[in-house]
Protein backbone atom coordinates (compact mmCIF):
# COMPACT_ATOMS: atom_id res chain seq x y z
CA UNK A 1 0.00 0.00 0.00
CA UNK A 2 1.23 3.24 -0.85
CA UNK A 3 1.08 5.88 1.67
CA UNK A 4 1.72 9.71 2.17
CA UNK A 5 4.86 11.15 1.41
CA UNK A 6 6.92 11.30 3.52
CA UNK A 7 10.35 12.47 2.04
CA UNK A 8 12.97 15.02 3.39
CA UNK A 9 13.53 18.35 1.74
CA UNK A 10 16.26 17.70 -0.53
CA UNK A 11 13.20 14.13 -1.64
CA UNK A 12 11.03 17.18 -2.43
CA UNK A 13 13.11 19.16 -4.28
CA UNK A 14 14.20 15.83 -6.61
CA UNK A 15 10.52 15.69 -6.89
CA UNK A 16 9.62 18.61 -8.08
CA UNK A 17 13.06 18.39 -10.42
CA UNK A 18 12.03 15.26 -11.79
CA UNK A 19 8.28 16.56 -12.44
CA UNK A 20 9.95 19.27 -14.46
CA UNK A 21 11.64 16.59 -16.85
CA UNK A 22 8.03 14.99 -17.27
CA UNK A 23 6.41 18.53 -17.97
CA UNK A 24 9.23 19.25 -20.75
CA UNK A 25 8.75 15.95 -22.28
CA UNK A 26 5.10 16.66 -22.36
CA UNK A 27 5.03 19.80 -23.63
CA UNK A 28 7.44 18.79 -26.05
CA UNK A 29 10.30 21.05 -25.01
CA UNK A 30 12.68 18.65 -25.26
CA UNK A 31 13.22 15.51 -27.93
CA UNK A 32 11.95 12.24 -26.24
CA UNK A 33 15.08 10.68 -27.46
CA UNK A 34 17.30 13.45 -25.35
CA UNK A 35 19.25 12.69 -22.45
CA UNK A 36 17.56 14.16 -18.97
CA UNK A 37 18.20 17.77 -18.56
CA UNK A 38 20.11 19.05 -15.37
CA UNK A 39 17.74 20.39 -13.05
CA UNK A 40 19.10 23.73 -13.11
CA UNK A 41 17.93 24.14 -16.74
CA UNK A 42 14.43 23.81 -16.33
CA UNK A 43 12.35 26.88 -17.65
CA UNK A 44 9.10 27.12 -16.17
CA UNK A 45 6.23 26.96 -18.47
CA UNK A 46 4.77 30.76 -19.48
CA UNK A 47 2.43 32.66 -17.93
CA UNK A 48 1.98 33.19 -14.00
CA UNK A 49 0.22 31.08 -11.67
CA UNK A 50 -0.77 33.94 -9.59
CA UNK A 51 -0.86 31.94 -6.35
CA UNK A 52 -3.89 29.91 -7.93
CA UNK A 53 -5.17 26.39 -6.16
CA UNK A 54 -5.92 23.61 -8.21
CA UNK A 55 -7.77 19.98 -6.88
CA UNK A 56 -7.22 17.24 -8.76
CA UNK A 57 -9.71 14.45 -8.31
CA UNK A 58 -8.03 11.27 -8.78
CA UNK A 59 -4.12 9.80 -8.71
CA UNK A 60 -4.27 8.17 -11.86
CA UNK A 61 -1.97 8.24 -14.90
CA UNK A 62 -4.08 11.75 -16.03
CA UNK A 63 -4.60 13.10 -12.52
CA UNK A 64 -0.70 13.14 -11.32
CA UNK A 65 0.42 14.29 -14.75
CA UNK A 66 -1.41 17.47 -15.07
CA UNK A 67 -0.47 17.41 -11.23
CA UNK A 68 3.21 17.75 -11.96
CA UNK A 69 2.98 19.90 -14.41
CA UNK A 70 0.40 22.38 -12.55
CA UNK A 71 3.25 22.15 -9.97
CA UNK A 72 5.99 23.24 -11.62
CA UNK A 73 3.88 26.58 -13.33
CA UNK A 74 3.13 27.38 -10.08
CA UNK A 75 -0.16 26.53 -8.85
CA UNK A 76 -0.95 25.13 -5.15
CA UNK A 77 -2.43 21.42 -6.23
CA UNK A 78 -3.99 18.80 -3.98
CA UNK A 79 -4.82 15.69 -4.99
CA UNK A 80 -7.18 13.63 -3.89
CA UNK A 81 -7.41 9.81 -4.26
CA UNK A 82 -10.55 7.61 -3.27
CA UNK A 83 -8.38 4.12 -3.08
CA UNK A 84 -5.90 3.36 -0.96
CA UNK A 85 -3.08 3.18 -3.56
CA UNK A 86 -2.46 5.51 -7.09
CA UNK A 87 -2.43 4.56 -10.29
CA UNK A 88 -6.05 3.58 -11.14
CA UNK A 89 -7.00 0.98 -13.34
CA UNK A 90 -2.88 1.00 -13.96
CA UNK A 91 -3.15 -1.68 -11.30
CA UNK A 92 -0.22 -4.86 -11.23
CA UNK A 93 -1.47 -7.53 -9.22
CA UNK A 94 1.35 -9.61 -6.53
CA UNK A 95 1.27 -11.28 -3.66
CA UNK A 96 -0.72 -9.64 -1.24
CA UNK A 97 -2.70 -7.38 -3.16
CA UNK A 98 -6.79 -7.12 -2.46
CA UNK A 99 -9.12 -7.16 -5.02
CA UNK A 100 -12.87 -6.11 -3.32
CA UNK A 101 -15.92 -5.86 -6.32
CA UNK A 102 -19.38 -4.39 -4.56
CA UNK A 103 -22.07 -6.34 -5.93
CA UNK A 104 -25.61 -5.26 -6.89
CA UNK A 105 -26.98 -6.74 -3.45
CA UNK A 106 -24.57 -4.35 -1.49
CA UNK A 107 -22.46 -6.97 -0.66
CA UNK A 108 -18.64 -6.28 -0.84
CA UNK A 109 -16.10 -9.36 -1.68
CA UNK A 110 -12.54 -9.48 -1.74
CA UNK A 111 -9.99 -11.93 -2.48
CA UNK A 112 -6.40 -11.70 -1.98
CA UNK A 113 -3.42 -12.49 -4.33
CA UNK A 114 -1.43 -15.71 -3.40
CA UNK A 115 0.96 -15.42 -6.47
CA UNK A 116 4.18 -16.73 -5.21
CA UNK A 117 6.60 -13.99 -4.34
CA UNK A 118 7.87 -12.23 -7.94
CA UNK A 119 4.98 -12.96 -10.10
CA UNK A 120 2.59 -10.27 -11.01
CA UNK A 121 -0.15 -9.97 -13.57
CA UNK A 122 -1.70 -6.78 -15.29
CA UNK A 123 -5.07 -6.65 -14.21
CA UNK A 124 -5.57 -2.99 -16.12
CA UNK A 125 -3.51 -2.07 -18.77
CA UNK A 126 -0.96 -4.40 -20.10
CA UNK A 127 0.68 -3.49 -23.69
CA UNK A 128 1.98 -0.19 -25.17
CA UNK A 129 1.60 0.85 -28.86
CA UNK A 130 5.03 1.76 -30.38
CA UNK A 131 2.51 4.65 -32.22
CA UNK A 132 1.86 5.88 -28.44
CA UNK A 133 4.82 8.52 -27.98
CA UNK A 134 3.76 10.12 -24.99
CA UNK A 135 3.60 7.00 -22.78
CA UNK A 136 6.85 6.16 -24.44
CA UNK A 137 8.59 9.90 -23.85
CA UNK A 138 7.48 9.09 -20.29
CA UNK A 139 9.47 5.92 -19.86
CA UNK A 140 12.75 6.96 -21.65
CA UNK A 141 12.58 10.32 -19.39
CA UNK A 142 12.21 8.34 -16.14
CA UNK A 143 14.40 5.64 -17.38
CA UNK A 144 11.55 2.85 -17.43
CA UNK A 145 13.35 -0.57 -19.10
CA UNK A 146 10.45 -1.56 -21.41
CA UNK A 147 10.90 -5.26 -23.39
CA UNK A 148 8.52 -6.71 -26.45
CA UNK A 149 4.89 -7.30 -25.71
CA UNK A 150 3.87 -10.30 -28.07
CA UNK A 151 0.55 -9.42 -29.62
CA UNK A 152 0.32 -12.27 -31.71
CA UNK A 153 2.32 -15.55 -33.03
CA UNK A 154 1.56 -17.69 -35.53
CA UNK A 155 1.46 -20.73 -32.74
CA UNK A 156 -1.06 -18.90 -30.52
CA UNK A 157 -4.69 -21.20 -30.87
CA UNK A 158 -8.27 -20.43 -31.71
CA UNK A 159 -10.71 -22.72 -30.86
CA UNK A 160 -14.74 -22.39 -31.47
CA UNK A 161 -17.32 -25.44 -30.95
CA UNK A 162 -19.04 -24.13 -34.39
CA UNK A 163 -16.41 -26.20 -36.62
CA UNK A 164 -13.71 -27.59 -34.30
CA UNK A 165 -15.19 -28.73 -31.18
CA UNK A 166 -12.48 -31.57 -30.09
CA UNK A 167 -9.69 -29.69 -31.48
CA UNK A 168 -7.97 -26.13 -31.63
CA UNK A 169 -6.67 -24.67 -34.45
CA UNK A 170 -2.89 -22.60 -34.58
CA UNK A 171 -3.23 -19.07 -36.10
CA UNK A 172 -1.09 -20.37 -38.84
CA UNK A 173 -3.32 -22.96 -40.49
CA UNK A 174 -6.40 -20.85 -40.29
CA UNK A 175 -4.61 -17.64 -40.93
CA UNK A 176 -2.24 -19.20 -44.27
CA UNK A 177 -5.06 -21.45 -45.45
CA UNK A 178 -7.90 -18.45 -45.20
CA UNK A 179 -4.97 -16.55 -47.26
CA UNK A 180 -5.10 -19.07 -49.91
CA UNK A 181 -8.45 -19.84 -50.47
CA UNK A 182 -8.73 -16.32 -51.01
CA UNK A 183 -6.43 -15.86 -52.92
CA UNK A 184 -7.30 -18.85 -55.56
CA UNK A 185 -10.58 -17.65 -55.78
CA UNK A 186 -9.15 -14.20 -56.22
CA UNK A 187 -7.25 -15.48 -59.27
CA UNK A 188 -10.11 -17.20 -60.85
CA UNK A 189 -11.64 -14.10 -60.48
CA UNK A 190 -8.69 -12.30 -62.61
CA UNK A 191 -8.59 -14.97 -65.45
CA UNK A 192 -12.40 -14.92 -65.82
CA UNK A 193 -12.52 -10.89 -65.99
CA UNK A 194 -14.46 -8.73 -63.48
CA UNK A 195 -16.67 -5.86 -64.75
CA UNK A 196 -14.72 -2.51 -64.92
CA UNK A 197 -11.66 -4.08 -65.32
CA UNK A 198 -9.03 -1.64 -66.73
CA UNK A 199 -5.36 -3.96 -65.89
CA UNK A 200 -3.47 -4.45 -69.23
CA UNK A 201 -2.43 -8.30 -70.02
CA UNK A 202 0.49 -7.27 -68.61
CA UNK A 203 -0.47 -5.80 -65.20
CA UNK A 204 -2.62 -9.13 -64.92
CA UNK A 205 -0.10 -11.50 -65.12
CA UNK A 206 1.19 -9.39 -62.21
CA UNK A 207 -1.60 -9.41 -60.21
CA UNK A 208 -1.64 -13.56 -60.73
CA UNK A 209 1.98 -13.65 -59.95
CA UNK A 210 1.41 -11.46 -56.76
CA UNK A 211 -1.92 -14.07 -55.84
CA UNK A 212 0.26 -17.04 -56.40
CA UNK A 213 2.70 -15.68 -53.88
CA UNK A 214 0.57 -14.28 -51.22
CA UNK A 215 -1.72 -17.76 -51.09
CA UNK A 216 0.85 -20.14 -51.88
CA UNK A 217 -0.81 -20.99 -54.95
CA UNK A 218 0.16 -23.88 -57.72
CA UNK A 219 1.87 -21.91 -60.35
CA UNK A 220 0.31 -23.47 -63.31
CA UNK A 221 -3.84 -23.93 -62.22
CA UNK A 222 -3.88 -20.98 -59.36
CA UNK A 223 -5.36 -24.00 -57.22
CA UNK A 224 -5.16 -23.51 -52.85
CA UNK A 225 -3.52 -27.36 -51.92
CA UNK A 226 -1.74 -26.35 -48.57
CA UNK A 227 1.71 -24.24 -48.10
CA UNK A 228 4.38 -24.89 -44.88
CA UNK A 229 3.58 -21.60 -44.19
CA UNK A 230 0.29 -23.48 -42.47
CA UNK A 231 2.49 -25.67 -40.85
CA UNK A 232 4.20 -28.89 -41.61
CA UNK A 233 3.31 -32.50 -41.62
CA UNK A 234 6.25 -34.31 -40.27
CA UNK A 235 8.67 -32.72 -38.21
CA UNK A 236 12.10 -32.22 -40.49
CA UNK A 237 14.95 -34.49 -40.08
CA UNK A 238 17.64 -35.69 -41.84
CA UNK A 239 15.50 -37.37 -44.22
CA UNK A 240 12.28 -35.85 -43.93
CA UNK A 241 12.14 -32.78 -45.61
CA UNK A 242 9.46 -29.83 -45.56
CA UNK A 243 6.07 -31.27 -46.19
CA UNK A 244 3.25 -28.79 -46.26
CA UNK A 245 0.01 -30.39 -43.65
CA UNK A 246 -3.09 -30.92 -45.20
CA UNK A 247 -5.37 -27.51 -45.29
CA UNK A 248 -8.26 -27.01 -43.25
CA UNK A 249 -11.39 -27.21 -45.26
CA UNK A 250 -13.02 -23.82 -46.27
CA UNK A 251 -16.35 -25.05 -45.23
CA UNK A 252 -15.04 -25.44 -41.69
CA UNK A 253 -13.22 -22.30 -42.11
CA UNK A 254 -16.36 -20.46 -42.80
CA UNK A 255 -18.22 -22.44 -40.58
CA UNK A 256 -15.97 -21.09 -37.35
CA UNK A 257 -16.74 -17.35 -38.69
CA UNK A 258 -13.26 -16.97 -36.87
CA UNK A 259 -13.02 -13.47 -38.20
CA UNK A 260 -15.67 -12.66 -35.33
CA UNK A 261 -13.77 -13.66 -32.85
CA UNK A 262 -11.12 -10.84 -32.41
CA UNK A 263 -8.57 -13.20 -34.74
CA UNK A 264 -7.31 -10.37 -37.15
CA UNK A 265 -7.08 -8.17 -33.97
CA UNK A 266 -3.21 -7.96 -33.97
CA UNK A 267 -3.73 -5.98 -37.39
CA UNK A 268 -5.76 -3.16 -35.93
CA UNK A 269 -3.52 -0.41 -35.91
CA UNK A 270 -3.55 0.32 -32.34
CA UNK A 271 -2.45 -3.50 -32.07
CA UNK A 272 0.02 -3.57 -34.50
CA UNK A 273 3.94 -4.30 -34.03
CA UNK A 274 6.15 -3.55 -31.61
CA UNK A 275 4.76 -3.19 -28.60
CA UNK A 276 6.16 -3.06 -25.67
CA UNK A 277 5.52 -3.60 -21.66
CA UNK A 278 7.78 -2.09 -18.66
CA UNK A 279 9.57 -4.75 -17.23
CA UNK A 280 8.59 -6.04 -13.93
CA UNK A 281 4.69 -4.48 -14.17
CA UNK A 282 2.82 -1.62 -15.81
CA UNK A 283 2.47 0.12 -12.45
CA UNK A 284 5.96 1.13 -12.51
CA UNK A 285 4.97 3.98 -15.09
CA UNK A 286 2.09 5.22 -12.22
CA UNK A 287 4.75 4.65 -9.63
CA UNK A 288 7.19 6.68 -11.52
CA UNK A 289 4.59 9.56 -12.18
CA UNK A 290 3.78 9.90 -7.84
CA UNK A 291 7.52 9.95 -7.17
CA UNK A 292 7.87 13.67 -8.96
CA UNK A 293 5.33 14.75 -6.65
CA UNK A 294 5.82 16.45 -3.74
CA UNK A 295 5.55 15.34 -0.23
CA UNK A 296 1.55 16.08 1.14
CA UNK A 297 0.85 16.44 -2.30
CA UNK A 298 -1.57 13.42 -2.37
CA UNK A 299 -3.62 11.90 -0.22
CA UNK A 300 -4.95 8.56 -0.12
CA UNK A 301 -8.40 7.10 0.99
CA UNK A 302 -10.24 10.26 -0.17
CA UNK A 303 -12.67 9.80 -2.08
CA UNK A 304 -14.94 13.07 -2.78
CA UNK A 305 -18.47 13.14 -1.92
CA UNK A 306 -19.53 16.57 -3.27
CA UNK A 307 -18.59 19.13 -6.06
CA UNK A 308 -20.07 22.65 -5.99
CA UNK A 309 -19.49 24.98 -8.75
CA UNK A 310 -19.14 28.60 -8.21
CA UNK A 311 -18.42 31.44 -10.34
CA UNK A 312 -14.91 32.23 -8.71
CA UNK A 313 -14.32 28.49 -7.71
CA UNK A 314 -15.64 24.93 -7.07
CA UNK A 315 -16.31 23.60 -3.69
CA UNK A 316 -15.45 20.04 -2.43
CA UNK A 317 -16.43 18.20 -0.11
CA UNK A 318 -14.20 14.91 0.97
CA UNK A 319 -13.84 12.71 4.20
CA UNK A 320 -10.14 11.30 4.72
CA UNK A 321 -8.64 9.64 7.65
CA UNK A 322 -7.87 13.78 9.13
CA UNK A 323 -12.05 13.78 9.27
CA UNK A 324 -14.65 15.19 6.63
CA UNK A 325 -13.13 18.60 4.85
CA UNK A 326 -15.11 21.05 2.62
CA UNK A 327 -12.95 23.60 0.71
CA UNK A 328 -13.16 25.82 -2.01
CA UNK A 329 -10.46 26.15 -4.62
CA UNK A 330 -9.96 28.39 -8.16
CA UNK A 331 -9.73 25.07 -10.55
CA UNK A 332 -10.93 21.45 -10.40
CA UNK A 333 -10.17 18.51 -12.56
CA UNK A 334 -11.79 15.63 -12.16
CA UNK A 335 -10.42 12.54 -13.35
CA UNK A 336 -13.52 10.35 -11.42
CA UNK A 337 -15.16 7.73 -13.65
CA UNK A 338 -17.85 8.48 -15.15
CA UNK A 339 -20.00 6.02 -13.74
CA UNK A 340 -18.67 6.82 -10.20
CA UNK A 341 -19.23 10.61 -10.94
CA UNK A 342 -22.71 9.74 -11.65
CA UNK A 343 -23.57 7.38 -8.70
CA UNK A 344 -21.60 8.50 -5.96
CA UNK A 345 -20.80 12.58 -6.06
CA UNK A 346 -23.27 14.90 -5.44
CA UNK A 347 -22.72 17.91 -8.33
CA UNK A 348 -24.67 21.13 -8.03
CA UNK A 349 -24.41 24.28 -10.36
CA UNK A 350 -23.27 22.81 -13.37
CA UNK A 351 -25.16 23.33 -16.33
CA UNK A 352 -28.07 21.02 -17.52
CA UNK A 353 -25.67 19.87 -20.58
CA UNK A 354 -23.50 18.80 -18.56
CA UNK A 355 -25.80 16.92 -16.29
CA UNK A 356 -27.65 15.48 -18.57
CA UNK A 357 -24.19 13.99 -20.02
CA UNK A 358 -22.85 12.68 -16.88
CA UNK A 359 -26.31 10.79 -16.38
CA UNK A 360 -26.18 9.28 -19.85
CA UNK A 361 -22.95 8.68 -21.23
CA UNK A 362 -22.27 4.65 -21.25
CA UNK A 363 -19.19 2.59 -20.21
CA UNK A 364 -18.33 -0.94 -20.64
CA UNK A 365 -17.77 -3.76 -18.54
CA UNK A 366 -14.82 -5.47 -18.34
CA UNK A 367 -13.63 -8.84 -16.63
CA UNK A 368 -10.26 -10.54 -16.25
CA UNK A 369 -9.07 -13.86 -15.10
CA UNK A 370 -5.28 -14.41 -13.96
CA UNK A 371 -3.67 -17.77 -13.40
CA UNK A 372 -0.54 -18.67 -11.66
CA UNK A 373 1.14 -21.85 -13.76
CA UNK A 374 3.59 -23.66 -11.73
CA UNK A 375 5.08 -25.23 -15.20
CA UNK A 376 5.59 -23.15 -18.62
CA UNK A 377 3.56 -26.00 -20.20
CA UNK A 378 2.67 -23.19 -23.44
CA UNK A 379 6.35 -23.06 -24.01
CA UNK A 380 6.87 -26.78 -24.43
CA UNK A 381 7.36 -28.81 -28.06
CA UNK A 382 4.28 -29.56 -27.77
CA UNK A 383 2.40 -25.89 -27.77
CA UNK A 384 5.92 -24.04 -28.47
CA UNK A 385 4.14 -20.64 -27.86
CA UNK A 386 6.05 -17.60 -26.83
CA UNK A 387 3.43 -14.85 -26.04
CA UNK A 388 0.53 -13.55 -27.66
CA UNK A 389 -3.02 -14.65 -27.65
CA UNK A 390 -4.92 -17.81 -28.28
CA UNK A 391 -8.73 -17.12 -28.74
CA UNK A 392 -11.75 -18.73 -28.01
CA UNK A 393 -15.47 -18.31 -29.13
CA UNK A 394 -17.33 -17.64 -26.01
CA UNK A 395 -17.14 -15.64 -23.21
CA UNK A 396 -13.55 -16.55 -21.40
CA UNK A 397 -12.84 -14.60 -25.27
CA UNK A 398 -9.28 -15.25 -24.52
CA UNK A 399 -6.08 -16.43 -23.14
CA UNK A 400 -3.12 -14.05 -22.95
CA UNK A 401 0.64 -15.33 -22.41
CA UNK A 402 3.26 -13.76 -20.94
CA UNK A 403 5.81 -12.09 -22.88
CA UNK A 404 8.62 -11.92 -20.40
CA UNK A 405 10.91 -14.38 -18.84
CA UNK A 406 10.94 -16.87 -21.28
CA UNK A 407 12.72 -19.98 -20.44
CA UNK A 408 12.43 -19.08 -15.98
CA UNK A 409 14.37 -21.52 -14.29
CA UNK A 410 11.61 -21.41 -11.76
CA UNK A 411 9.07 -23.28 -14.44
CA UNK A 412 6.78 -20.71 -13.58
CA UNK A 413 4.40 -17.85 -14.50
CA UNK A 414 1.32 -16.13 -14.87
CA UNK A 415 -1.49 -16.40 -17.69
CA UNK A 416 -4.63 -14.26 -18.37
CA UNK A 417 -6.63 -16.97 -18.17
CA UNK A 418 -10.16 -14.88 -19.29
CA UNK A 419 -10.30 -11.51 -20.67
CA UNK A 420 -14.07 -10.53 -21.44
CA UNK A 421 -15.75 -7.00 -22.04
CA UNK A 422 -19.17 -6.05 -23.28
CA UNK A 423 -21.51 -7.90 -23.44
CA UNK A 424 -19.28 -10.96 -22.36
CA UNK A 425 -17.57 -8.95 -19.84
CA UNK A 426 -20.77 -8.12 -17.77
CA UNK A 427 -21.69 -12.34 -18.19
CA UNK A 428 -18.77 -13.33 -17.15
CA UNK A 429 -18.64 -10.81 -14.28
CA UNK A 430 -21.39 -11.97 -12.70
CA UNK A 431 -20.22 -14.84 -12.20
CA UNK A 432 -18.82 -15.41 -8.35
CA UNK A 433 -15.15 -15.90 -8.35
CA UNK A 434 -15.07 -19.50 -7.77
CA UNK A 435 -17.85 -19.96 -10.99
CA UNK A 436 -15.35 -17.38 -12.91
CA UNK A 437 -12.45 -19.87 -12.71
CA UNK A 438 -14.47 -22.77 -13.27
CA UNK A 439 -15.52 -21.54 -16.37
CA UNK A 440 -12.20 -20.31 -17.24
CA UNK A 441 -10.49 -23.42 -16.59
CA UNK A 442 -12.99 -25.00 -18.96
CA UNK A 443 -12.19 -23.12 -21.43
CA UNK A 444 -8.74 -23.29 -21.03
CA UNK A 445 -8.60 -27.11 -21.41
CA UNK A 446 -10.23 -26.87 -25.26
CA UNK A 447 -6.70 -25.74 -26.06
CA UNK A 448 -4.62 -26.80 -23.73
CA UNK A 449 -4.98 -29.97 -21.40
CA UNK A 450 -2.66 -29.19 -18.57
CA UNK A 451 -5.51 -26.60 -17.15
CA UNK A 452 -7.64 -29.58 -15.81
CA UNK A 453 -4.83 -30.28 -13.03
CA UNK A 454 -4.65 -28.44 -9.90
CA UNK A 455 -1.29 -28.87 -9.61
CA UNK A 456 0.08 -27.00 -12.50
CA UNK A 457 -2.37 -24.19 -12.65
CA UNK A 458 -3.83 -24.21 -9.12
CA UNK A 459 -7.58 -22.44 -7.93
CA UNK A 460 -5.95 -21.05 -4.43
CA UNK A 461 -3.44 -19.25 -6.78
CA UNK A 462 -5.49 -17.37 -8.79
CA UNK A 463 -6.95 -14.12 -9.26
CA UNK A 464 -10.25 -12.31 -11.31
CA UNK A 465 -11.57 -8.83 -11.80
CA UNK A 466 -14.27 -6.94 -12.58
CA UNK A 467 -13.87 -3.65 -13.15
CA UNK A 468 -17.38 -2.55 -13.35
CA UNK A 469 -17.90 -4.11 -9.68
CA UNK A 470 -14.73 -2.39 -8.25
CA UNK A 471 -15.45 0.65 -6.49
CA UNK A 472 -14.29 3.81 -7.08
CA UNK A 473 -14.12 2.39 -10.66
CA UNK A 474 -16.98 1.14 -11.87
CA UNK A 475 -16.11 1.05 -15.54
CA UNK A 476 -13.37 -1.08 -17.71
CA UNK A 477 -13.44 2.02 -19.89
CA UNK A 478 -15.50 5.22 -21.70
CA UNK A 479 -17.84 3.59 -24.29
CA UNK A 480 -18.52 5.71 -27.28
CA UNK A 481 -19.96 5.06 -30.64
CA UNK A 482 -20.03 7.08 -33.85
CA UNK A 483 -23.09 6.09 -34.92
CA UNK A 484 -24.76 7.20 -31.61
CA UNK A 485 -25.63 10.67 -32.01
CA UNK A 486 -25.75 11.32 -28.55
CA UNK A 487 -22.52 10.65 -28.06
CA UNK A 488 -21.10 12.97 -29.85
CA UNK A 489 -22.92 15.84 -28.02
CA UNK A 490 -22.10 14.22 -24.50
CA UNK A 491 -18.56 14.15 -25.56
CA UNK A 492 -18.89 17.83 -26.68
CA UNK A 493 -19.97 18.90 -23.76
CA UNK A 494 -17.73 17.35 -21.27
CA UNK A 495 -14.14 17.87 -22.60
CA UNK A 496 -14.62 21.41 -21.90
CA UNK A 497 -14.41 23.01 -18.81
CA UNK A 498 -17.77 24.35 -17.05
CA UNK A 499 -18.52 27.36 -15.29
CA UNK A 500 -15.91 29.94 -15.18
CA UNK A 501 -13.63 27.50 -16.66
CA UNK A 502 -12.88 26.49 -13.16
CA UNK A 503 -14.30 22.70 -13.72
CA UNK A 504 -13.02 19.85 -16.28
CA UNK A 505 -13.25 16.05 -16.20
CA UNK A 506 -9.97 14.52 -17.50
CA UNK A 507 -9.03 11.42 -18.40
CA UNK A 508 -8.36 8.94 -21.37
CA UNK A 509 -12.72 8.67 -20.89
CA UNK A 510 -12.38 12.01 -22.56
CA UNK A 511 -10.06 11.11 -25.31
CA UNK A 512 -9.33 9.91 -28.94
CA UNK A 513 -7.77 6.55 -26.76
CA UNK A 514 -10.78 5.39 -23.99
CA UNK A 515 -9.06 2.70 -22.33
CA UNK A 516 -5.26 3.48 -22.99
CA UNK A 517 -2.55 5.13 -20.71
CA UNK A 518 -2.24 7.25 -24.01
CA UNK A 519 -5.54 8.32 -23.64
CA UNK A 520 -5.05 9.77 -20.40
CA UNK A 521 -1.46 11.65 -20.81
CA UNK A 522 -3.20 13.33 -23.94
CA UNK A 523 -6.10 14.45 -21.86
CA UNK A 524 -3.78 15.64 -19.11
CA UNK A 525 -1.90 18.39 -21.69
CA UNK A 526 -5.39 19.11 -23.08
CA UNK A 527 -6.68 20.13 -19.38
CA UNK A 528 -3.52 21.74 -18.60
CA UNK A 529 -3.66 24.09 -21.58
CA UNK A 530 -7.10 25.25 -20.54
CA UNK A 531 -5.86 26.29 -17.22
CA UNK A 532 -2.70 27.84 -17.97
CA UNK A 533 -2.68 28.36 -21.83
CA UNK A 534 -1.68 31.91 -22.44
CA UNK A 535 -5.04 31.91 -24.54
CA UNK A 536 -7.61 29.86 -24.24
CA UNK A 537 -8.91 27.19 -26.53
CA UNK A 538 -11.32 27.62 -28.90
CA UNK A 539 -14.71 25.31 -28.65
CA UNK A 540 -14.28 23.46 -31.75
CA UNK A 541 -17.53 21.15 -32.43
CA UNK A 542 -16.17 17.84 -32.26
CA UNK A 543 -16.77 16.02 -35.75
CA UNK A 544 -16.43 12.24 -34.62
CA UNK A 545 -16.17 10.47 -31.17
CA UNK A 546 -13.69 7.54 -30.64
CA UNK A 547 -15.00 4.54 -31.49
CA UNK A 548 -14.13 2.37 -28.37
CA UNK A 549 -14.93 -0.70 -29.47
CA UNK A 550 -12.89 -0.92 -32.04
CA UNK A 551 -10.12 1.01 -30.11
CA UNK A 552 -10.24 -1.82 -27.14
CA UNK A 553 -11.79 -5.06 -29.05
CA UNK A 554 -10.55 -4.54 -32.73
CA UNK A 555 -14.57 -4.72 -33.54
CA UNK A 556 -17.34 -1.86 -34.16
CA UNK A 557 -20.06 -4.24 -33.64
Amino acid sequence: MEKHHEGSSRRNFLGMAASATLLQVMTGAVPAHAETAPAGLFKAPAGKANGKSVVILGAGVSGMTVAGKLIQAGYAVTVLEARDRTGGRAFTVRRGDKITEVWADGSSRTITCQFDPGLYLNAGPSRLSHQHQRVLALCRRFRIPLEPYIMQSTANLYQTDKAWKKASKTHRRIAFDTAGYVAAYAAAAVKKGIPGDTLTDAQREKLLTLLVEFGQLDKTDHTYTGSVRAGLAKPLSVTQMAEKIDPLRLTDLLQSEFWNDQFYRGSDIVWQGTMFQPIGGMDIIARSIAKTLPAGTVTLNAPVHAIRLGDDGVRISWKDAQGTHDKTFDHCLSSIPIPVLRQQVHLEGFSTDFTWSIQNAQAAPTCKVGWQANQRFWESDKYQIYGGISWLGNNVRQIVYPSNDFFSPTGKGTLTGAYASYDAGAEFGDLTHDQRLATARAAGAKLHEEFNSQAIVPDDKAISIAWHKVPYTLHGWAHWDPDVPDHKKIYQTLIYPQGNNNFMVIGDQLSPLPGWQEGALMSAEWAFEWIHGDRRIARVPVQQVPDSKALTTGHTT
